[in-house]
């Protein structure tokens, strides 16, 4: 199956959370599987919340990419809205083959409808490669990010 037949889609909470993680294992191999209930429990949240939209990459009925988006509202920039882009992923044997410029674009027509003023998403600093391929999708290095980790006894 080509790239061309790949579809592009919002994820419904009929969707298989099993299915979605498997996908998203390939981005961090060593996260802990959460338990049936956890995850069903993060699915239902996901899908609950509002200006989520999980995308899907679709090529017959097998995942081969993820792009986890969120439109937030905003006070500044004319009270625009941004996106912020999450878990892009897409399964190795996809790669390279325009699955995840696919989701970008995506992505970007949504936030587009939506008015937002910017999508922003964040990179591992060792992730190198990746960068190059947000540059040729038209994102640009423009801060400087921080993030704090935080340990949970859940």
């Amino acid at each position: 199956m080509s790239a061309d037949e790949v579809v592009v889609r919002a994820a419904v909470p009929q969707d298989d959370p099993e299915r979605v993680f498997d996908l998203l294992w390939a981005l961090a191999p060593g996260d802990e599987r959460p338990d049936t209930t956890r995850l069903s429990a993060a699915w239902r949240d996901l899908h609950a919340q509002a200006g989520r939209e999980l995308l899907l990459a679709v090529a017959g009925s097998t995942f081969v990419g993820t792009v986890d988006t969120v439109v937030v509202p905003n006070l500044t920039h004319g009270a625009r809205p941004y996106m912020l882009v999450e878990n892009v992923v897409v399964a190795p044997g996809w790669r390279r083959r325009g699955v995840a410029r696919a989701l970008l674009a995506t992505a970007v027509d949504t936030a587009t409808a939506a008015g937002c003023y910017k999508v922003q998403l964040v990179s591992s600093a060792s992730r190198t490669e990746a960068h190059r391929f947000y540059a040729d999708a038209g994102f640009s290095p423009s801060a400087v990010g921080y993030r704090r980790y935080l340990t949970t006894t859940a």
